[in-house]
């Protein structure tokens, strides 16, 4: 019997753990940043999200895997397991690494497209969408309520305030500018903090592959 399984169970549990969180982050992520996209056409901002749920589909998949070669005490399986796990870990530093260097470019071009949808309000499309950012992020206007000369719309009401209409402090470009900020932070370091939790499952992996390869052997003489 592997003395390392019960070990390699806790951390396949944990892996296993991890997957189901990439998918709700990833899917909470979508949910929150999907209307967003309209605004700039250059940028996928809603790629990051996806990836998330796929990555957690996989990993949960993976963990899995692990569960059954720690099971079977297959070295094989084990081993896979292990490598699979490297790639992973080292697929989600890079895409850490392209979401730091790279949430500066999104959020300056999301802001710019702020600014021309906010200059043709008066179209249906734009009004509606600038209605939602104004809602979910609390702000109003482009800098401030002033940006309405006077028209401002329900959305830029704070709740409670009715039958007045207190408007939102804060204007909508520096909102969505911290709004990018935060959401690429938070994405950033969720997958780096799975990498090394997934790290931890890969060097438990190594170990539980080395003492079943040595158990064979000493079972072969």
């Amino acid at each position: 019997m592997c003395v390392t399984c019960p070990a390699g169970f806790r951390l396949r549990n944990v892996v296993f753990l991890c997957g189901i969180a990439l998918v709700v982050i990833g899917g909470v992520s979508l949910a929150k940043i999907s209307d967003l996209q309209q605004i700039s056409e250059d940028h996928n901002i809603v790629a990051p999200s996806i990836f998330f749920i796929i990555l957690g589909s996989v990993v949960f998949v993976i963990a899995f895997f692990g569960c059954c070669g720690a099971i079977r005490e297959s070295y094989c399986m084990t081993q896979t397991y292990g490598f699979f796990l490297l790639i992973l870990i080292i697929g989600q530093i890079v895409i850490a690494a392209l979401v730091f260097i790279y949430v500066g470019d999104v959020r300056e071009a999301f802001k710019t497209g702020f600014a021309k949808i906010f200059a043709e309000r008066d179209r249906q499309t734009n009004a509606e969408l600038i209605d939602t950012i104004q809602s979910n992020l609390q702000c109003c206007g482009k800098s401030s309520a002033l940006d309405w000369l006077g028209n401002t719309p329900q959305s830029c009401c704070q709740s409670g305030t009715a039958p007045l209409c207190v408007p939102w402090l804060r204007g909508c470009t520096s909102a969505l500018g911290e709004f990018i900020d935060t959401t690429g932070v938070v994405l950033g370091w969720v997958s780096l903090g799975v990498a090394v939790v997934e790290l931890v499952g890969l060097i438990s992996a190594c170990c539980l592959a080395n003492g079943i390869r040595n158990r064979d052997r000493r079972s072969g003489y």
